[in-house]
């Protein structure tokens, strides 16, 4: 299966303040691959930044569980 992630932080529609903005989410993949790179677009898929895995990593063949992610942004 492609990789299915999804954003945990900051909520749909939340209001930020400018500065430095962590997004967070999830990501998992299927038959026992791991994820290895999370791509996270803040304009519609123009551009793509590459978000830092977080937590432990997966035995190499039991990587069926998900795995989070996080990225520093700004915001204007």
């Amino acid at each position: 299966l492609p990789v299915q992630s999804a954003i945990t932080q900051p909520r749909p529609g939340a209001a930020v303040p400018a500065g430095e903005l962590t997004v967070k989410g999830y990501a998992w993949s299927g038959g026992g691959r791991e994820v290895v790179r999370v791509d996270v677009s803040l304009d519609g898929g123009r551009s793509w930044r590459v978000a830092r895995l977080t937590g432990e990593r997966p035995v190499p063949g039991r990587a069926w569980a998900w795995r989070l992610w996080e990225l520093q942004v700004p915001v204007a």
